[in-house]
């Protein structure tokens, strides 16, 4: 099983984020990164997941916005339809009560029952940063309830 702080110890110079709550079904989870940004327009978010994905796992820049949420229900099952084995949003999620069923891996800030809007406005593979952690599409995600590892290349773990 993987453990982020196990994975840490071995390789101290990780960028880590923490301060996300797990709402997915899966707690544990890692995959090749892909980014997006956007601000309260979950448009690209639905654009990228909608993608199929070998376990990648789905970083949004979502600017911490509180007044409406990036990813439901929906979208959180066709993420884990389409092969994603995880999504980690700097934002809120709703649905809650149906997330924790999906076996997936869905990381935020917390919930919040608005929609976003769709404006198809937002950028999709670009450097991003949140908290101060710079990640790039390519890098790798390591999370557990610990919190988020972020790596430039795939570990041998």
């Amino acid at each position: 099983m993987l453990s982020t702080p196990d994975i840490l110890d071995s390789h101290p110079g990780l960028e880590t984020l923490i301060e996300f709550k797990h709402f997915g079904g899966e707690k544990s989870f890692q995959g090749e990164i892909q980014t997006i940004q956007c601000f309260e327009d979950n448009s690209f978010v639905k654009k990228e997941l909608s993608k199929q994905s070998h376990s990648g796992v789905l970083i949004v820049d979502g600017e911490a916005s509180k007044n409406c949420a990036l990813l439901g229900d929906l979208l959180a099952q066709m993420a884990k339809d389409n092969g994603w084995s995880g999504i980690i949003i700097n934002g809120f999620v709703r649905d809650i009560e149906i997330l924790r069923g999906i076996d997936i891996g869905i990381m935020a800030l917390g919930s919040c029952p608005r929609k976003s809007e769709k404006k198809n406005q937002g950028q999709s593979s670009l450097e991003i940063n949140i908290n101060g952690v710079v990640i790039n599409p390519g890098n790798w995600c390591y999370a557990d309830e610990n919190g988020v590892l972020i790596s430039e290349k795939k570990l041998e773990i």
